[in-house]
């Protein structure tokens, strides 16, 4: 009987949850697991009770209050044991884990291209050298570098930290006037948010990239992704997401797949993708890449070296493809299935509260949410009693739903009828001390 080889898994929340990707990747691996144990209590006890498969399995698994701190574990588990591989699905963790495999002389791409995965400066940098077209863009280190783009920079422009996550102190500046409040408040945000304050991001004004209107029929939104898989340098797309529109100022409403965007589009848009991942070197992983679609053509937004959000949930439901289950088997030098094929569409719906901070008065409960048609899981919903803040980005979504239908068109109802604001009611803290006053 072959040995199964050894893969350490680095887990942390904004990826597929272990008790959906540990079933596959125990059967085919000695698995030792190292987790960011950050979030709140019950979160945090139902991934630790998933991972209890690990260690009856014989692995090992080990938490971490910090996501720097996992290179040095990960390292030690390198140094002790006989390992194929180290895999990773969430963000907050993905180039930790490459970083280390690459030391390591296993699957990884090296450390300039997972630099230019995770700051945005280093990656606009190179592809604007290899001719993919980028928004201009100017960095704000100091309030002097506010003043400057003040009197020169044009606007609308787009405020961003070079190092962030799912829409993280992502501003529209209308005005020249806005820029200096919106830049302090983007530096507040990104240094007390733990998964991306140890990056020290420095924010970036940047062009805005204005969608074409003509390219938002059917309800869609006038950007999409592409997710794709990378073997050897090569470059195979696992699927193309249509996006819904976007809620002000970048926060995501949800997204479904496979596109059902003329081919001739979306053919467009892949050739973009592989011109971006040329310029970056990219020769191994899962990427991400959300692109706008302007009059002019399509334009890479950002090129992220991970899974897009609930893709893995989206694909199993689309076509049965495991996506955690093969970036593990590439990041042990193992073949991997790269061929996906679609039978249904699948939606990953997160309705997103107005802009400002809202407080949630009133819910549904899951169960709720589980009785519309198509519903396959309700991953999150927010509680009466919770704050809501756009300012987070995407993260401040009202509910995460996965669902999936035999054609899109069911989809996008199902899409607006989970947007509907009679599902929530929300008031601002303005309205909150209006009505503690008068009773």
């Amino acid at each position: 009987m072959t040995e199964r080889p050894r893969l350490i898994v680095l887990d942390a929340p904004g990826g597929p949850h272990p008790s959906a990707y540990l079933p596959s990747l125990l059967k085919e691996f000695h698995v030792d697991v190292v987790w960011l144990a950050v979030e709140p209590q019950e979160a945090r006890a139902q991934r630790a009770a998933a991972m209890a498969s690990v260690t009856q399995a014989g692995g090992k698994v080990t938490a971490v209050l910090a996501a720097p701190d996992m290179a040095a574990v990960a390292g030690s588990l390198l140094h002790e044991r006989d390992v194929a591989g180290v895999a990773a699905f969430s963000e907050r963790v993905v180039h930790i884990a490459q970083r280390a495999a690459w030391q390591a002389g296993l699957p990884g791409n090296p450390p300039e291209v997972l630099e230019a995965l995770q700051d945005k400066r280093v990656q606009r940098a190179r592809m604007a050298a290899a001719g993919v077209p980028v928004p201009q863009q100017r960095q704000l280190h100091t309030i002097d570098d506010v003043r400057q783009a003040e009197r020169h920079a044009s606007f609308p422009a787009v405020l961003k930290p070079s190092v962030g996550m799912g829409s993280l102190a992502t501003f529209r500046v209308e005005r020249a006037e806005d820029l200096a409040v919106c830049w302090r408040h983007g530096l507040e945000l990104t240094r007390v948010d733990p998964r991306v304050a140890h990056h020290h991001p420095v924010m970036l004004l940047e062009e805005e990239f204005v969608g074409d209107p003509a390219r938002m029929a059917g309800g869609l939104g006038d950007y999409l992704s592409v997710e794709a898989v990378v073997v050897g340098g090569e470059m195979t797309v696992l699927a193309v997401c249509d996006k819904l529109p976007l809620s002000a100022p970048y926060r995501e409403n949800g997204h479904l797949l496979p596109s059902w965007r003329p081919l001739d589009e979306q053919d467009e848009v892949v050739a973009q993708v592989r011109a971006a991942h040329v310029a970056l070197g990219i020769t191994f992983g899962v990427t991400h890449t959300e692109v706008k679609l302007t009059a002019a053509g399509p334009r890479i937004i950002e090129v992220n070296g991970r899974p897009g959000g609930k893709v893995a949930d989206l694909l199993m439901l689309a076509a049965g493809y495991d996506l955690p289950l093969n970036l593990a088997r590439l990041s042990a030098g193992l073949p991997a299935d790269v061929a996906v094929t679609c039978r249904r569409y699948a939606l990953y719906a997160t309705p997103q509260p107005p802009q400002g901070r809202h407080e949630v008065v009133q819910a549904p409960t899951a169960e709720q949410l589980q009785q519309v048609g198509g519903v396959r899981g309700v991953h999150h919903i927010v509680r009466a009693g919770q704050v809501v803040d756009s300012a987070v980005g995407t993260a401040c979504q009202l509910a995460r739903v996965a669902a999936d239908a035999d054609s899109a068109a069911e989809l996008m109802a199902l899409a607006h009828r989970l947007a509907d604001p009679a599902w929530f009611t929300l008031r601002t803290p303005i309205e909150r001390e209006t009505e503690g006053a008068t009773t």
